[in-house]
């Protein structure tokens, strides 16, 4: 027997498919409740449901909303930009920016375990999808991982890490939100000021070796992050 949040989700996706635009209001959690004849609880169950689907999204002190295949919502585990877009049913695409051996910046170098100045390969891209720019992306490998000239323009780089023997296993993420200056937001095609997510990466390998460094602006109006938490038990 189903649970009586399904039975409330499954109500809310017909009138999503039937009636419903994206960006519509839902109703609110009272009127659902009259609705369905089920308790708050019940209710939010079924939103945060529909939220993990990416079929509706929360805005705080405002409602909830029927959600956009325009936003994209990256889950905590660990895929590259290519992977995610793939998934999505998306063609992902890069312009490459700068290909470069340069020396690791002081802050690169010490997440990286590295001598500051160390030689890195150092990529930065626009990440598009289906043509649209969504992120711009900085990453710095140690030399000793990818070299420039191993570096293949059409393949992703976490397949090419993988063939060179660096699986991407494990990665620390610091996400904070930023505005966008005028050469950024020109890149990502919104006004200078918008609002932007930086997230910052250190990846390391299997075998637990420090592999890449990756620091990633994304256009804050088309993608999102979602990530599940655990309280841990009282003692």
């Amino acid at each position: 027997m189903a649970h009586k949040y399904e039975t409330v989700a499954a109500g809310i996706r017909a009138s999503i498919a039937n009636s419903l635009s994206p960006h519509d209001a839902l109703p609110s959690e009272r009127d659902l409740m009259g609705v369905y004849g089920v308790s708050r609880m019940t209710v939010r169950q079924a939103i945060a449901k529909l939220g993990e689907e990416g079929l509706v999204y929360n805005v705080h002190g405002s409602g909830t909303y029927v959600g956009s295949a325009d936003l994209f919502s990256k889950t905590p585990k660990l895929t590259s930009f290519t992977e995610d877009m793939i998934s999505r049913g998306f063609t992902p695409a890069s312009r490459v920016l700068e290909l470069s051996r340069s020396g690791a910046p002081e802050d690169v170098a010490r997440l990286l375990g590295l001598e500051p100045g160390s030689e890195c390969t150092h990529i930065r891209r626009l990440r598009l999808a289906d043509t649209n720019p969504m992120a711009i992306e900085d990453v710095y490998l140690p030399g000793a991982i990818l070299d420039v000239e191993s570096f293949n323009f059409a393949e992703s780089l976490y397949e090419q890490l993988r063939g060179a023997g660096h699986d991407v296993f494990r990665a620390e993420q610091k996400i904070q939100a930023i505005t966008l200056d005028e050469e950024r937001s020109g890149l990502l095609d919104v006004p200078p000021g918008s609002a932007a997510l930086e997230v910052t990466r250190v990846s390391s390998s299997r075998r637990g070796k420090l592999v890449e460094f990756a620091r990633t602006i994304y256009r804050a109006d088309r993608y999102s992050f979602q990530l599940a938490v655990t309280r841990d038990a009282e003692r």
